[in-house]
């Protein structure tokens, strides 16, 4: 595993992170602790709780216990929870922010979370008082950087403000200028970044268009599929997800690129993706597509799968 410093905090995080979202049929705290561990055994040491069961925070405690707490970056997802009946809630208040840190910080007995992150708050909905009380909690030690995840116009009108210390926002390989502005106006202000979104649902129906015989010359087509996204499925020892987190994996502004991932020999997959170069040739297949006739939705790759 490689590492990367995230941004001016001091702390190096590895590349590849992992994002422990709502996932059917890990229900037990058990569950998400053998997750984790496979994430720490491969050389993750950065971890985000997206999601809201219960047994996310059991099973990270769990893992947590035998690995000293400074070595581990630890985020929390704030600003969207359920209520007693189910249904989604979405809370900026002050008194909601800082209840939630409060909380979580007494069922993991983590001492303090790293980051706290608000997940994809709208213009409206942080207010002047849910910022002080957000920074309260920063001064008292109990987070130490603030964060905002998202990806529309509002964002950037966070980045501006200069109020949070880390920005987590889609990237892929079809991420337009539009979304690579927005990481370097995060790091030109000293913001940490992390990438999420690496393998979108746009690029993840794509099939290989492979090179057929010609039957008039009997020979292959070397230029069958060229301006598409078929190398995704075509490049010999890598997967279409692979490939598209290699590629994340190269941009500089990134301090880590986030996945998501059911299963341990899942999470050992991607991870060991860190350790590998883009084969030749990708780096100009990838521009080809990106801008070639058959380019996928640009709105619908940059959104990729929106997480729960």
């Amino acid at each position: 595993m490689r590492y990367r410093p995230l941004g001016v905090s001091g702390m190096s995080v590895s590349a590849v992170s992992l994002a422990l979202n709502d996932t059917e049929g890990r229900n037990r705290p058990a569950d998400w602790r053998d997750l984790i561990y496979a994430a720490l055994e491969n050389g993750v040491n950065a971890f985000e709780v997206v999601g809201r069961h219960p047994s996310i925070a059991g099973g990270l405690v769990q893992a947590l216990q035998t690995v000293e707490r400074r070595l581990v970056f630890v985020a929390w997802r704030l600003g969207a929870s359920l209520s007693h009946t189910g249904a989604l809630v979405r809370d900026f208040s002050p008194k909601g922010l800082t209840y939630a840190v409060d909380s979580v910080l007494a069922r993991t007995d983590l001492e303090y979370l790293d980051a706290v992150i608000l997940d994809d708050p709208r213009s409206d909905e942080l207010t002047p008082n849910a910022l002080a009380a957000l920074k309260d909690s920063r001064a008292a030690g109990k987070a130490r950087m603030l964060g905002v995840a998202g990806e529309d116009e509002a964002i950037d009108a966070y980045i501006a403000s200069g109020a949070f210390d880390l920005l987590a926002t889609p990237f892929n390989l079809a991420s337009g200028w539009k979304q690579r502005l927005r990481l370097k106006a995060a790091v030109e202000r000293n913001m940490g970044v992390i990438g999420y979104d690496h393998h979108p649902h746009a690029l993840q129906d794509v099939r290989a268009a492979a090179p057929r015989p010609s039957f008039w010359r009997g020979r292959p087509k070397p230029l069958a599929g060229a301006g598409t996204y078929a190398f995704l499925e075509a490049t010999p020892g890598w997967t279409s997800e692979a490939l598209c987190l290699a590629y994340a994996l190269t941009e500089p502004c990134l301090a880590t690129v986030q996945i998501a991932a059911d299963r341990p020999e899942r999470v050992e997959s991607l991870a060991q993706v860190a350790e590998r170069d883009l084969p030749a040739g990708v780096g100009a297949q990838i521009e080809m597509a990106r801008f070639g006739p058959s380019a996928p939705d640009r709105s619908r790759a940059a959104h990729g799968a929106r997480r729960a």
